[in-house]
Parts: structure tokens; C-alpha cells; sequence
């Protein structure tokens, strides 16, 4: 991780990793799984910076987990991720999928969710305008705008874990609708 995180627990080994050089790191135990919910905003970082952290690392702890054997890779993106869509964000996001499923790793899971609830360090307006909006439309997303419904990290989280019991081998994209079962 960038930083460590604010619990502790025997079975976590906290490693403290430049992304920059994420891809040069090795291990001398197996490693079954790799998680990723990295990412930043435009409005923080700017695309170049936006571009590095969303697309550059991911594709660097790719490269990470295909030179250490690591067979699952859990990859948190976006929903509405396309390689051509016109706007930046997705547009980067969609292409670091297309880059990391190119990658030699038994199984790549790709979840995409929608608006992400829940606590964060830093104030984010525009998204707690939207949680509000999409918390009073809730009830009147069905059929198909059911997936655009708002998750919870901690729905994400339990998601990943899940699919990563599961474990089959290739690459899967799992969309909101799938998360919001947990």
C-alpha cells in the first residue's frame, strides 16, 4: 500500500510501496491474490497525474503480480470503463483493463462499480452531491438503471473477497449489479 493502514492484524504484513517501482518488487513467499483500489481525481491529481495513478500503476502492479507468480489479480475500476469513450476518466480506466488482461495472470477480476459510498479522508463535493441525488433517486432505479444504484466500499470489499474464494481462472469484468449483493 502507499500508506498503512489505521488497524492492524497478525495475518497482514504491511509493505510500504513506491508505485513507481512497483513492478521491481519480489517476494520470498507464494502470493495467491492482489487487490487494487487505486485511484485519484482529475481535480487532485490533473490528467497527467490522474493518468499515472489509474493507468500507469495498475499496469505497474500487473507487471508485479505476472514476475511473482501471483495468480489472482482484483482490480477495483469504474462503471462505464471503454478504452474510446470521449471522457478522460473512463477512457483511462478502459484502457488499463484492455492493458492488464493482456497480462500473463491466470485471473483478472475487473469490478465496476458505481458512485462509491462511504467514508473518505478527503472531501469530495461533486460525489457527496451525487450520493444525496442518487440516495433520494434510489428507489426509483429498477429494471434496467438498477445498476447505477450508489455501492459501499465496504460492499466492494466483500465482493472481492468473494470472487477471490471463487478464483476462476481468465479475465472477468463484474459490473455494480453484482456488488450490490453484498
Amino acid at each position: 500500500a502507499r500508506r498503512e493502514p489505521k488497524y492492524s492484524d497478525t495475518k497482514i504484513q504491511f509493505i510500504q510501496a513506491d508505485f513507481k517501482h512497483i513492478d521491481e518488487l519480489k517476494f520470498n513467499e507464494k502470493i495467491d491474490a492482489c487487490f487494487c483500489a487505486l485511484g485519484t481525481t482529475q481535480k487532485k491529481m490533473g490528467k497527467k497525474g490522474l493518468y499515472k495513478v489509474d493507468y500507469e500503476y495498475v499496469v505497474k502492479l500487473a507487471e508485479m503480480c505476472e514476475n511473482n507468480s501471483i495468480s489472482g489479480l482484483y482490480i477495483v475500476s469504474s462503471q462505464g470503463a471503454n478504452p474510446n469513450s470521449p471522457f478522460f476518466y473512463m477512457r483511462t480506466k478502459g484502457q488499463m483493463e484492455e492493458t492488464v488482461k493482456q497480462k500473463n495472470i491466470a485471473s483478472v477480476y475487473i469490478v465496476r462499480p458505481s458512485l462509491i459510498t462511504g467514508k473518505r479522508e478527503e472531501k469530495r463535493w461533486m460525489e457527496q452531491a451525487g450520493y444525496y441525488l442518487y440516495k433520494i433517486m434510489t428507489p426509483f432505479l429498477v429494471g434496467k438503471l438498477r445498476k447505477v444504484r450508489p455501492v459501499s466500499a465496504m460492499q466492494i470489499a466483500k465482493a472481492l473477497i468473494h470472487l477471490a474464494t471463487e478464483n476462476k481462472a481468465g479475465k472477468h469484468t463484474i459490473d455494480s449489479l453484482y456488488i450490490q449483493q453484498f
